[in-house]
């Protein structure tokens, strides 16, 4: 988990420039997104990044040179995530209002945060591929 943590605020504190990526990058990107809206392609020194709407999820997608994801981070509704983890999260926090989800892959790896909140707090859950969860942040309401 540490190095999706590094890899993301990596990619936020490099500077980036708008380009147009390579015919590899270009290809394998339109050959599995071709309902994406709103298209923004960042370059960096060794990969580009790329951001759209995907049938109203939000995506960041990171590309190598060579055409190959080797990250992403997608944002949508609980509803979305699957079923197994959607009931047992459910369940467990019968008390408190799904609100969002952040989906972070990198490499084979994936996690889900997943924001809660009742009527004192707001919760966020680190969760596996499993369902199984730790708190990963937990603020009072204002």
């Amino acid at each position: 988990m540490k190095k999706i943590v590094a890899l993301l605020s990596g990619c936020l504190l490099f500077a980036s420039t708008y380009a147009d990526p390579n015919e590899r990058v270009l290809k394998a990107f339109k050959e599995t997104f071709q309902a994406a809206k709103n298209v923004k392609w960042q370059e960096y020194s060794d990969y580009y990044t790329v951001s759209f709407d995907n049938s109203g999820t939000f995506s960041r997608i990171n590309y190598d040179k060579s055409g190959n994801i080797t990250g992403s981070t997608r944002y949508y509704a609980p509803n979305l995530l699957p079923l197994n983890i959607l009931t047992k999260l459910k369940r467990e926090n019968a008390k408190k209002e799904l609100y969002g989800v952040t989906e972070v892959t990198v490499g084979d790896e994936m996690v889900y945060f997943v924001k809660l909140y009742d009527a004192k707090h707001w919760v966020t859950l680190k969760v596996d591929t499993e369902g199984n969860s730790e708190v990963y942040e937990k603020y009072k309401k204002g």
